[in-house]
């Protein structure tokens, strides 16, 4: 009998694999024998009554938004039986996991590789989701990426102990109760609760405070002896606060902040692009760059704090009973990541900690990312197609025209109410009626906000987000006294181009057109850049003097000259020519009216302050 086996039958000396057949899981998870970033997982699964069993490992979990396809990363998968006999296993159509003679199943031996170092499965998981085992020092465990559910069986119990080096200390939402120094263990009432409660385990570097009646943790893991969690936990502490007086109530008592500050080891992260965080219903977990001081920290973890409202506290059927198997979309990721992003945004606003000023200048921005929509552009229908390769180009607008959308509907909202609601109080009101286990039919949405409105919202949303007409900032920014310009044309320095950043494949792409009658470098719509001045384009992303070649080809002076290669129609070619004074237009300005009504003053203030 093979070793790994041997110790998985004798991970806990009291449990037998001869006992009688329990209706839950029991996980046992083995970080103390890490061979290349690979850990063994033992599973005693619940009773199977069929001749066949599907053992599924996700095709993605929640929040996401974007394809794992975790079977990638998993080895020698074994199903055994009572008398320690393997059953037959063979593959789906769709990779998962099929087992034979499943009513003889008592438990499933696997090994499981962590995503953050992965360069040969394709996986492309985003780190903030992901696993990361790197032998006695840290173990980031997301369990959609290291624990699997028999199909039919999603919503039972789970157990899962977890035999650890004695030194490292394990945190979460969760509970966990430590058995020993080396073994812990946590429960999970189902699959979707354990995949919604991370685990980090990491050298103890942690810090807690208390705000508005939460209790926050916060564990910071990262390579080497600093100790960062207090400096975090204060700024941490300052933006609770700043939630706590934005929102009526705080909807949870416990929450955890878990990060993964990386020290740029590229043998423990392969690719460290997708830095950001992930939201839970008591958590959030963070992957970002190592600082001892977090700068910048504040626009993401204010988001996703704020998702314990929306989608953790009310979203549709899709979400409640989430298909790890074959994932079926919400059409609302305009409400889960549009109005989050809005209210966090606004939050610092409500609490005085920016000005208006600053908050037209984020509108600002996030508005003159309505131009990368095509004309066909429906927001529900994007949503339900997001896992789709070309709506994936599209997601990153759901933080910018989806925020901006959420902000129209608030005012229009309090326009309807005479100022005595807001957006936020509409998502309160909802939350009564439905919760974190009573969703909403994904359908219902539309007439439940008119429910709480009136008809002329939900025209609004008909129109601007389940059809194909763009926001209309000109009529709704005046009524709070707001002058909206869709454009200006100025005449500067330059080369005539604009950039388009998209993502192919694994890279990041720059695809150029013109944009003034004078264009010195002879580009056309749709050339790629390759290089600037012989240097690869792929290296400037990543290289010191990238800032400077990259303002050469933006901002020149007059009489400068520029040489790039750009890909056209297959074919690379070397252009070349000198800046001269071209056309510059900019796009979706909105200015602040220095003489505002008084109704218009009025529905500001209930808009930012009430």
């Amino acid at each position: 009998m093979p070793k790994s086996l041997l110790s998985a039958l004798f991970f806990l000396t009291s449990f037998s694999i001869l006992q009688a057949q329990e209706q839950r899981y029991r996980v046992d998870v083995d970080l103390t024998n890490v061979a290349n970033d690979r850990i063994h997982i033992s599973m005693w699964t619940p009773r199977v009554l069929a001749d066949t069993a599907v053992v599924v490992f996700p095709v993605t979990v929640p929040g996401t938004y974007e394809e794992h396809k975790w079977w990638k990363l998993v080895r020698n998968f074994r199903a055994i039986d009572s008398s320690l006999r393997d059953l037959p296993v063979h593959r789906s159509l769709d990779s998962q996991f099929v087992v034979e003679e499943a009513r003889k199943l008592r438990f499933i031996s696997y090994e499981i590789d962590d995503s953050f170092d992965d360069v040969t499965n394709g996986t492309e998981v985003f780190p903030a989701a992901g696993t990361g085992f790197e032998s006695d020092s840290i173990f980031v465990l997301n369990h959609g990426g290291i624990v699997c559910f028999v199909e039919g069986a999603q919503h039972v119990p789970f157990q899962v102990n977890v035999k650890k080096p004695k030194h490292l200390y394990g945190g979460s939402s969760l509970n966990i109760a430590r058995i020993s120094d080396t073994l812990d263990t946590y429960l999970a009432d189902t699959y979707d609760q354990l995949v919604d409660n991370p685990v980090l385990y990491s050298l103890p570097d942690t810090a807690s405070f208390m705000i508005h009646g939460v209790r926050v943790i916060v564990q910071c893991a990262h390579a080497g002896t600093d100790t960062v969690a207090p400096a975090y936990a204060k700024e941490l502490a300052r933006l609770t606060k700043t939630i706590g007086k934005f929102l009526p109530t705080m909807p949870v008592n416990r929450y955890a902040f878990l990060f993964y500050l990386w020290k740029g080891d590229q043998t423990k992260v392969a690719n460290p692009r997708g830095m950001g965080a992930l939201e839970h219903g008591n958590s959030s977990f963070y992957f970002l760059g190592f600082q001892k001081r977090p700068i910048g920290l504040g626009e993401v973890a204010v988001h996703e704090f704020l998702h314990i409202l929306i989608p953790l506290n009310l979203h549709s059927e899709e979400i409640d009973a989430f298909d790890f198997r074959s994932p079926k979309m919400s059409q609302h990721l305009w409400l889960y990541e549009g109005t989050t992003e809005y209210f966090s945004t606004l939050a610092p606003l409500h609490d005085s900690t920016i000005k208006e000023e600053g908050f037209r200048r984020e509108i600002e921005s996030k508005l003159k990312d309505q131009d990368r929509i095509p004309p066909d552009f429906s927001f529900t229908d994007f949503s339900r197609n997001v896992l789709s390769a070309d709506e994936q180009q599209l997601y990153p607008i759901v933080y910018t025209y989806g925020a901006v959308n959420a902000f129209y509907v608030d005012i229009l909202i309090r326009e309807a109410s005479g100022g005595s609601k807001g957006f936020l109080d509409v998502i309160y009101r909802l939350r009564e009626d439905f919760g974190p286990s009573r969703p909403f039919q994904d359908d219902s949405l539309f007439a439940l906000i008119e429910r709480e409105t009136s008809p002329s919202i939900r025209n609004y949303l008909e129109t601007y987000v389940r059809g194909t007409k763009r926001i209309p900032s000109a009529e709704i920014l005046s009524k709070i006294g707001w002058k909206y310009t869709a454009e200006k044309v100025s005449r500067v320095p330059g080369y005539g181009i604009a950039m388009q950043f998209t993502m192919r494949g694994n890279e990041v792409s720059a695809i150029m057109k013109p944009t003034s009658p004078e264009n010195p470098l002879s580009v056309k719509d749709g050339d790629q850049l390759i290089k600037v001045e012989g240097k690869p384009f792929s290296e400037i992303q990543s290289s010191s003097d990238g800032t400077s070649l990259f303002s050469r080809l933006r901002s020149p002076k007059l009489g400068d000259t520029l040489n790039i290669t750009v890909k056209r129609d297959g074919t690379e070619l070397n252009l070349s020519g000198v800046a001269t004074t071209v056309n510059k237009t900019e796009r979706h300005f909105i200015e602040i009216d220095p003489n505002p009504t008084s109704e218009q003053s009025a529905l500001k203030r209930a808009v930012f302050y009430e």
